[in-house]
């Protein structure tokens, strides 16, 4: 059975911990600090030898030049490092800190022994898929994250009076979340059904009177880095409410970012997730040409074509606090961005404190109302 391989410090063997306001590993026992260059260079070796336990399902096709015309995606994927999918559900390792086994799904890279709280990078798991190109690196801490999701809970009327304190907040994890990343360039051809109206009245009738215009639009766009998470784990509109992310603090990947963190590798690959970003595109396009057509008091579009040419595709790892909560059976998620600290989340209400509330105020209106009544009526005269 193979092992893990767990980034320890080399002076006393502590866990070590990606440090997102020093920007370096540090040790949780000496306080010693590494880049993540020279971690990644002193374990290179040892990680190498524990992927080449595992054995591989293909071997990696040799980087070939563009055929004319041909699809950016199939270019990419023939040039990346792809050795397939392990079919198998779940895969289990040795510890290589204390020995105990760990089990973990398919898609799992980078996980947590449960006995001696290593954090270990699960071998094969990250040579036997398309190496990530880049990472943004975890610029909020733990007690920035928990910070703020205490913070949302504030001024939540109708939140269950114990669900802050029974959700195991200090539970909340940071993961790095699988993105493709598209650019490239769309043309786009829109029709806007415009609508001015005026209305008027005389003693007998009133009046409408509806002038129609068709408006058009056509133009190119350039897009930069289109998002689209390549994990079926995060449901896509929390990952979207959660950009965006500043890619000017992107870097190129290493390993030594991750230690501390959980992280998923994709299970989505690059060809499935093309569709989103297309239809992303399309929506700014239309979006963006709707913009323009000023002038009207009602507006609808009425057609939309978008010719889509991609040129550049990239895969990153970005940061992400996850904490997922059960409350009455019912399963809870929040997602905060972890580099800009915008967050989203599903809420429970209090049906209790609804009714409690609707009651509050409807009884002092009927209150005021029947005392409206009495009076105009002359019965409190």
């Amino acid at each position: 059975m193979a092992e893990t391989t767990t980034y320890q410090c080399p002076n006393c063997q502590g866990r070590l911990r990606f440090d997102s306001d020093l920007g370096k590993l540090k040790c949780d026992f000496c306080d010693s600090e590494f880049t993540t260059e020279e971690i990644e260079q002193l374990y290179a070796e040892k990680q190498e030898a524990a992927d080449e336990k595992v054995e591989p399902v293909a071997e990696a096709a040799p980087a070939v030049a563009p055929a004319q015309g041909e699809d950016p995606v199939d270019t990419y994927l023939r040039n990346a490092h792809w050795d397939g999918l392990d079919e198998e559900q779940l895969r289990s390792f040795n510890c290589s800190s204390c020995g105990a086994q760990l089990l973990v799904d398919q898609v799992t890279a980078v996980t947590s022994c449960p006995y001696c709280g290593n954090n270990a990078v699960v071998p094969g798991q990250l040579a036997d898929m398309l190496k990530p190109d880049f990472v943004i690196p975890f610029k909020l801490d733990r007690d920035a994250a928990v910070a703020a999701l205490r913070n949302y809970y504030k001024g939540k009327k109708f939140l269950p009076n114990g669900f802050m304190t029974d959700n195991h907040i200090e539970e909340i994890q940071g993961v790095y979340v699988p993105f493709w990343l598209y650019s490239g360039s769309a043309s786009a051809d829109v029709s806007f059904d415009a609508r001015n109206i005026r209305t008027w009245s005389d003693s007998d009738n009133n009046y409408t009177d509806t002038d129609h215009y068709l408006v058009e639009r056509a133009g190119t766009m350039e897009f930069h880095r289109v998002p689209v998470d390549g994990s079926t784990k995060m449901p896509d509109a929390h990952m979207d409410s959660i950009e965006p992310f500043d890619y000017s603090e992107m870097v190129p990947f290493s390993v030594g970012y991750l230690p501390g963190y959980l992280t998923d590798r994709y299970d989505q690959g690059v060809k499935t997730c093309e569709k989103r970003a297309n239809k992303r595109v399309k929506e700014t396009c239309v979006n963006t040409m709707r913009g323009t057509v000023t002038g009207y008091m009602e507006v609808d579009t009425k057609s939309a074509s978008t010719q889509l040419n991609l040129n550049d595709i990239a895969y990153a790892l970005l940061p992400v606090w996850m904490l997922h909560t059960k409350w009455n059976d019912q399963d809870y998620l929040f997602a905060m961005n972890g580099q800009t600290g915008r967050l989203v989340g599903d809420l429970p209400i209090d049906g209790g404190k609804v009714m409690r509330w609707s009651c509050g105020i409807f009884f002092p209106l009927a209150i005021i109302l029947f005392v409206v009544v009495w009076f105009t009526l002359g019965f409190g005269m």
